[in-house]
Parts: C-alpha cells; structure tokens; sequence
C-alpha cells in the first residue's frame, strides 16, 4: 500500500512539475515579440501605416522591407515593451552608402505622443569612408543616455545584427553579437499606448535609406548567446 501511494505522490509531483516549466515557457514565449517584415500593412498581428513608398523585396534571409531614406516609414501601432522594467531589442538591416544625403539616420523608434521625454531609438551615423557607427539612445523624463562612438565603425552595404539591452540601470549596446558600448540611465516605461517607427524618427525626419529584415523584442535584458536572430548569421553570411 505504501508503494502505491509513493508511486502515486511521484506520479503527481511530475505532472506539477512538467505544468510549471510549461507555464514558464509559456510567458517567456509572450514576453518577446519577433517582427518580421514581410508585409507593408501588418507585422505580427498589428496594424502597420505606411508613409512614403516603403517595399517589400526579397534577400538573401527571407523577406524585408526596403526604405529609400525620402519619405519611406513604416509606423507600427503597438508598444512591444508594456510594463518591462528591462528589455533587448535585437534589429538585423543593411544600410546603404548615402553620405551626406542621409547621415543620421533612425533605424527603430519607440515612444508615445502623450511622453515624448520617454523614448528608445536605434539610429546610425555615416562618415565619408563608407561607413557608420551605431547610435542608442534612452530618454526617460529627467534620465537620458546616448551609446555613441565615432570609432567603432562598419561598413556601409553589409547586413549587420544589432541590439541594446537595459537592466537595473545598465544600458549595453551589441554590434554582431559583441558588446560595443554601456552606460548608465534611469528607464521608466514607456506608455501602452506608444507606437514603433521604423526606418524614421517619429516626428518624420533623419529618414533611413536601406533594408530592415526583422525586429526582436524581449522583456528581459539577454546575454549575447541567447540573441536569436544573430544564431543563423555570420559575419560573411550578412555581406
């Protein structure tokens, strides 16, 4: 009798325990959100409003969306990062050599027109040497943090993977999955009701001329190993 009992006990301890990790992976899954841009009027379920002539072509990874950094943007009616007090976002593009016509411009922008002082942008600046270098920003109302360096420097016409990360007021910027920059800076939310531009700042200007692939977004501050749309790309196989 006490055998049966014992096997029973196991028997309910693993279910518990199979119903936790599932339940586990199952709010990892909702806290990261992957954009693929296939598509001028949807990206993952929202609604997207399309300015200027964006298109969708096709590379070498699937579908992406093309910006010809005059008018182009893509304006995602949602905010991936609701609520996170830490996130990553991961981005792969190829930015074309169009120095000076476009110098800086914004890649990805998140914020709200109610709290234009909390926001997160992903921007890049081009020299005359055919290259760039990386630009991250975090503005939270009297907080503000810009990962900058004219040094560290890219090529212009090469697929590239780039990412920020914020944790308990660490700010780190990734450039092919190597750590280029970090900082400090007071994060607050942003509000629910906040939307994405991509390829422009949000008020319609610094214009991005390039191909955006897709766009990932955790609530949770990643190490470079788990960055997963790095996983299938090599340095030889994004030029």
């Amino acid at each position: 009798m006490m055998t049966r009992i014992f096997q029973t006990l196991l028997v309910v301890i693993f279910i518990a325990f199979i119903a936790s990790a599932c339940n586990t992976e199952s709010v990892k899954k909702s806290s990261i959100e992957i954009w693929k841009l296939d598509s001028l009027n949807s990206i993952n379920g929202h609604s997207v409003e399309k300015l200027g002539q964006p298109k969708v072509v096709q590379t070498p990874f699937g579908a992406a969306v093309s910006f010809d950094g005059d008018g182009d943007r893509l304006l995602v009616d949602n905010n991936p990062l609701v609520d996170a007090t830490e996130f990553t976002i991961e981005i792969i593009f190829k930015a074309n050599d169009v120095y000076p016509a476009n110098k800086e411009p914004r890649v990805f922008h998140i914020e709200s027109s109610d709290s234009p002082n909390r926001r997160i942008t992903i921007e890049l600046r081009l020299n005359d040497q055919h290259q760039w270098y990386l630009d991250t920003f975090i503005k939270s109302d009297n907080s503000q943090f810009t990962l900058i360096d004219a040094a560290k420097v890219h090529p212009v016409g090469e697929w590239v993977h780039v990412a920020m990360t914020y944790k308990e007021r660490e700010f780190i910027s990734y450039v092919n999955g190597e750590k280029e920059l970090n900082g400090q800076v007071n994060y607050l939310p942003i509000p629910a009701n906040a939307k994405a531009s991509i390829g422009a700042r949000m008020n319609q200007i610094h214009w991005f001329n390039g191909e955006v692939l897709q766009v990932r977004i955790a609530k949770r501050a990643l190490l470079p190993k788990e960055f997963r749309l790095l996983k299938n790309l090599t340095r030889y196989d994004l030029k």
